[in-house]
């Protein structure tokens, strides 16, 4: 598949905002815009791994199950078996991209709304077992006092000390996900979510190519959710629902689906709006479930796909303008 070239000024967006990203933590007035920073940070590493599988042609809405998962698991091995945070997050990670694989292989021959309900299934068990298994998770109340990440000696308790590495971890995400994207497995991915019965009949094995997506962004969700562990140092079955999942599917919706570049914009967008809205309390999913309808309306593409509609339609009202001067004696 040929590969579009990249302009200049979209290098030079991407500079200004991994500048920008980078020199936050000087130009924030204060550290409430860091908290937020690394919320997007991390947000953008679950609504990436939610983008890797809608790449492959599913809809994951037990995304938010994973990052439980991986959450849960990071912290019982800092906290009982004294693991170190980093290579318990890698281990959560693993335990998320595991289950995921095993889940996959079995549900995702399924089609349509039926992987939905099961996907949504698992989040909704993975809930249950972590308020029934209270000996172990801590129940209703959670795990508090999660130890934080410690590199080399140095300890990112505060918020200025662990928005770098988040910002790190999501810009490595993104890398990733772009290089992905661009590689041949990208390829079949797309082709498999376009014509699954056409790409079959090419020799891809779409069942597989969609277990793998599934797997690998359900393991970029369960180190997102160890990562969000640690930063909070506390966790809960409240920390990551179902309204969590869908969060991070109006993000990848608004936004848009087709490259990295949607879900940034969709993160940029969508993070600070619950702090906007908390004024509203009750109201703050309604809003949520609006401003989704009204992207899926007139902007079925994302606001990722906003310029390029502009751009079409500058081109669309010179050409009749050309095309006067062109038939002129």
């Amino acid at each position: 598949m040929p590969r579009t070239p990249s302009k200049p000024w979209r290098r030079g967006a991407v500079a200004i905002a991994v500048a920008a990203a980078v020199l936050l933590p000087w130009l924030a007035p204060n550290q409430f815009y860091l908290h937020l920073g690394t919320l997007a940070c991390l947000n953008l590493m679950l609504v990436l791994g939610l983008a890797i599988i809608a790449r492959a042609g599913q809809l994951s809405m037990g995304h938010a199950g994973f990052a439980l998962v991986g959450g849960y698991v990071s912290a019982l091995l800092a906290m009982n078996a004294g693991w170190p945070p980093l290579l318990g997050i890698l281990t959560a990670g693993l335990v998320a991209a595991t289950c995921a694989a095993l889940l996959g292989w079995i549900i995702l021959r399924l089609r349509g709304v039926y992987f939905v309900l099961v996907a949504f299934s698992f989040s909704q068990i993975v809930v249950l077992l972590a308020l029934d298994m209270s000996h172990v998770t801590g129940g209703a109340n959670g795990l508090v006092g999660v130890p934080p990440i410690s590199i080399f000696g140095h300890v990112l308790a505060s918020k200025p000390n662990f928005y770098p590495f988040a910002l790190a971890c999501a810009l490595a995400t993104l890398a990733f996900t772009w290089l992905l994207y661009r590689s041949p497995f990208g390829d079949m991915m797309a082709a498999t979510a376009e014509n699954q019965r056409l790409t079959e009949s090419s020799g891809v094995d779409t069942h597989l190519t969609q277990v793998i997506a599934f797997t690998v962004g359900s393991g970029i969700a369960g180190i997102a959710g160890a990562l969000s562990t640690h930063y909070l140092q506390f966790i809960s079955p409240d920390s990551f629902t179902f309204w969590e999942s869908v969060s991070y599917l109006t993000m990848l919706v608004v936004g848009g689906r087709a490259g990295v570049l949607g879900p940034v914009i969709g993160v940029l967008v969508l993070t600070p709006l619950p702090e906007l809205l908390r004024a509203t309390q009750g109201f703050q999913h309604i809003i949520y479930g609006a401003v989704l309808v009204l992207c899926l309306m007139f902007l079925p593409d994302g606001l990722s796909s906003l310029a390029r509609k502009l751009r079409a339609r500058a081109g669309n009202a010179k050409a009749p303008a050309a095309l006067a001067l062109e038939t002129q004696p």
